[in-house]
């Protein structure tokens, strides 16, 4: 399996000395080009740096499909004559070592395995914030909140030999020795610990000839039964265009641009309770349980400022205006900011109410002044390495400010609306269908697919925003100044423009509103 190098001919062409070595010393070897680095183009880096990201709501990662090719491959291989289908073993450097990892532990047919300078645990990763140099095919989506190093246990007890260098910056030194130290654990508690080895170069994030004859070796050892033999180290490159599958010409018809939208195929409709799919395979990362909130207030006239936490160490604001007759049970706003939202631009929306208690939430990163891209970014791909994203957390932070909203005097607790705009009338959405107490919903802008946000981990494998519009029913879902064709017509659906007289629960046109 071959890591990131460029040639119009596929990354092969930069890797096949370990193709060459192989065969002179007795083994058939296949080389596979990685999808970026193809005769047919396709993409490994599209959350990475070519803003799609929608991969992480479709549940796309590259390294999938690198992983189907690897089985393909082999499915492949179990067809020539000349194959031992029982002795299949598999090694890679850098993405290639990733994919022999991933390969590995979900394809019993590799009966050896040797990844060269690619483990290493999410922890270590989030610490250095590694996630910058690593493209997006080196990640699973992480939404069942396993670590990298659990793949070890899967490729358990076949023969594994880790490899790699200890001046790699790509890879941090506490993150794969980590990975080899519990699966070195693991091969010695099953009495198997000479099946496993771990081996670190003083060398940086480069190929290594001695790393590859420790591979050959490996596969000596556990395929051929045989040691210490002398081999045949010595290889010449064929000029890359000799190794061309195509001759310059790859199918004009190859749809291998677009496999992003095609290897991951929507679910049907998911029938009964959707909340339960969610919580257990899209918002698993949730708190357990809600720490306390801490609440405190200032004065920021017109409104009060709350501050209050929604998990440990996260800590948020919102601007409150308070019921005009704060002794009456009335119905409450809760509107989630968008960024660029400002004390002024919201006292005006405020202004459409009739002396009910509204409450303008910035969730974590809005403000203001929002998030620079970048870091948001990088917050966006490290939160994937512990199961969450930036939309899930701020979709706990919105949940978590209902519940504010519900202590306040004059608001009664179970008509509170849920407004936002744009990303923030999903998170409203989604606020209403995990809170069943959330009578109805007001949405400007709303987007129609989750394509286009929010952005949950694997979300669209099992639901998309008009769906989630039409599951309310018969709670109330409005939408202001238009419905997006996409969310369709219902019943339960209605288009406002009047905030107060459908915050209380008048959903007509029949009145004239006030100055």
């Amino acid at each position: 399996m071959c890591g990131h190098a460029f040639s119009p001919h596929g990354n092969k062409t930069s890797y096949q000395r370990h193709g060459i070595s192989f065969a002179r010393n007795g083994y058939a070897a296949l080389l596979l080009d990685s999808i970026q680095v193809a005769e047919t183009f396709a993409l490994h880096h599209g959350v990475y740096n070519q803003d799609l990201y929608d991969w992480y709501a479709r549940g796309y990662t590259p390294a999938g499909v690198e992983v189907w090719n690897a089985i393909r491959a082999i499915d492949y291989l179990e067809t020539r004559r000349e194959i031992d289908a029982d002795r299949i073993g598999m090694t890679g450097r850098s993405g290639g070592a990733a994919i022999t990892w991933f390969t590995a532990a979900v394809d019993p047919r590799v009966q050896a395995a040797v990844p060269v300078m690619g483990i290493r645990t999410y922890a270590a990763n989030v610490k250095d914030n590694t996630q910058r140099r690593h493209y997006d095919c080196m990640f699973p989506l992480n939404s069942w909140m396993h670590d990298l190093l659990h793949q070890g246990a899967l490729v358990f007890p076949r023969p594994s030999r880790m490899a790699h260098g200890r001046q790699d910056l790509l890879f941090p030194v506490p993150g794969y020795e980590e990975s080899a130290a519990r699966a070195a654990a693991l091969y010695q508690a099953a009495g198997r610990g000479k099946d496993f080895e771990h081996i670190v170069a003083d060398t940086g994030h480069a190929d290594s000839d001695y790393l590859r004859e420790q591979a050959i070796r490996w596969f000596d050892k556990h395929l051929l039964q045989v040691t210490g033999r002398r081999l045949d180290m010595d290889y010449s490159n064929a000029p890359e265009a000799e190794l061309a599958v195509f001759g310059g010409h790859p199918p004009t018809d190859a749809r291998n641009y677009l496999v992003h939208e095609t290897f991951t195929a929507r679910f049907p409709r998911v029938e009964g309770e959707l909340t339960d799919v969610l919580k257990h395979k899209v918002f698993r990362a949730f708190p357990a349980s809600p720490p306390p909130l801490h609440l405190t207030r200032a004065p920021q006239p017109p409104f009060e400022e709350l501050a209050f936490d929604t998990e440990a160490g996260i800590r948020v604001r919102g601007l409150l205006r308070a019921a005009a007759k704060r002794e009456e049970k009335r119905p409450a706003l809760l509107h989630i900011a968008s960024d660029g939202d400002d004390a002024k631009s919201l006292s005006d929306w405020f202004a459409l109410l009739s002396g009910q208690a509204a409450l303008a939430f910035y969730p974590r990163g809005v403000d203001e002044i929002g998030w620079p891209r970048s870091f948001w970014k990088d917050v966006l791909r490290n939160a994937m390495h512990v199961g969450r994203t930036v939309d899930s957390m701020r979709l706990w932070d919105v949940l978590r400010a209902v519940a504010v909203l519900r202590t306040e005097p004059g608001v009664d607790p179970n008509r509170i609306m849920v407004s936002g705009r744009g990303a923030a009338a999903g998170l409203a959405l989604y606020a209403a269908l995990l809170d069943a107490r959330v009578p109805q919903v007001l949405l400007l802008d709303p987007p129609s697919s989750h394509t286009e946000g929010p952005i949950f981990l694997n979300v669209l494998r099992y639901t998309d925003l008009p769906d989630v519009a039409a599951r309310l029913a018969p709670r109330r879902v409005n939408f202001y100044g238009r419905i997006p064709a996409a969310y369709g017509s219902r019943p339960h659906y209605f288009l406002t423009m009047q905030v107060a007289a459908v915050l209380e629960g008048r959903h007509d046109h029949a009145f004239a509103s006030r100055y």
